[in-house]
């Protein structure tokens, strides 16, 4: 350690400096740490705010009373919850499928139910990929751009696909 540090021995500098050399060190790293942890985070999109959420689930929900009560779910980009609703009598399990047909049109930026042909087509390692292959997953876009997505359960396919582009409906206005 001595021949790295030359010449330099404990009272070659004053205590002060020493001190504020490690100070200014551990501020520099902890800096870089959150400015890399930062960049790698998702990054919250302003195109659907939870107004617009809501707006969207109203507009399913309207096509909801149609048929049996649903659950409708609407996620940002990265999937995260921005607003949902569970209709009085939806089945309790149907929460977790419409976020489930949420969750992955958003990934997959298509529609649960393209995914869903796809796996009748042949692609079955969507089966056992952990998304929602089922009717009722849309994604929204801007300009063609995904910023988020909505699912809908608690019908059968073809109810759920009506709620949800009920929902996606309202979202284009």
């Amino acid at each position: 350690m001595k021949e790295h540090l030359g010449n330099l021995n404990s009272t070659a500098l004053p205590k002060q400096c020493l001190i504020a050399a490690v100070l200014t060190a551990s501020l520099s790293l902890a800096l870089a740490c959150v400015s890399q942890a930062h960049a790698q985070s998702p990054k919250p999109t302003a195109d659907l705010d939870a107004a617009t959420a809501h707006k969207v689930i109203a507009a399913a929900l309207a096509e909801a009373q149609k048929g049996p009560p649903s659950s409708v779910f609407v996620v940002d980009n990265s999937g995260a919850v921005i607003a949902a609703e569970r209709m009085d009598g939806a089945f309790p399990a149907s929460a977790k499928i419409a976020l489930g047909k949420a969750e992955t049109a958003a990934a997959f930026w298509q529609s649960t139910g393209n995914l869903e042909n796809a796996a009748n087509g042949g692609r079955q390692a969507l089966l056992s990929s952990g998304y929602v292959v089922m009717q009722g997953g849309i994604p929204l876009k801007i300009d063609g751009k995904v910023v988020g997505a909505v699912g809908v359960s608690g019908g059968n396919k073809d109810q759920d696909e009506a709620v949800a582009k009920a929902g996606v409906a309202a979202f284009a206005e």
